[in-house]
């Protein structure tokens, strides 16, 4: 299985665009982890704006999409600079498979620390400031945390093992997931003739 998962940062943020626009904020790097089961290749890299068309391949070629809270943000800020639909790729994302178990939202840090015993290593307003002041090296870190951290949920749920996060109750809820791959998942999608 090829697999890709993905975060984006953003060069603006939601009051300097009007409202809940995610396709308006641009995006300053996008983190990838790919794995290619088949080929025994797995990395982890950040992709500015001028290397999105590489990452679209990779996007294109994969069995499976994975990001957290992907489909209603980060594939729309990502839609302005693909000439196909996002949507129609072979996704998973993690937020709204909870979502879907546990009737609302959750955010990635709160999964990861109850999950994982891990934390996020900072705020999407970081990022934002990071791109500002031109400190990629900083920027780029804190995006790829993020893969990190949403690729080890990912892989979590693979095998079959429950999520978890602190309810507002302050009690730990867990919640079964099921991520494991059967080919017969895989949509096709063709964006270019070249």
């Amino acid at each position: 299985m090829k697999l890709v998962v993905f975060d984006v940062e953003t060069k603006k943020a939601f009051d300097e665009v009007g409202g809940y626009y995610p396709e308006k904020l641009g995006v300053s790097i996008s983190g990838v982890y790919y794995r290619d089961d088949e080929a025994h290749v797995e990395w982890l890299r950040g992709f500015r704006e001028e290397s999105f068309p590489e990452m679209f391949k990779l996007f294109e070629t994969a069995d499976r999409v994975v990001g957290f809270n992907t489909i209603s943000f980060d594939l729309p800020a990502l839609s302005p600079y693909y000439v196909g639909d996002l949507q129609k790729l072979p996704n998973l994302d993690i937020m709204v498979e909870l979502e879907k178990k546990i009737g609302h939202r959750v955010a990635l840090d709160a999964v990861a620390k109850e999950t994982l015993g891990e934390q996020k290593i900072g705020h999407g307003l970081d990022a934002i400031r990071y791109y500002h002041d031109g400190d990629w090296e900083s920027l780029e870190k804190y995006c790829l945390q993020d893969v990190v951290v949403t690729r080890k949920l990912y892989d979590v749920g693979a095998l079959g093992k429950p999520m978890k996060f602190k309810n507002k109750w302050n009690r730990i809820i867990e919640v079964p997931v099921d991520f494991s791959y059967h080919p017969t998942d895989r949509a096709t999608v063709q964006t270019t003739l070249f």
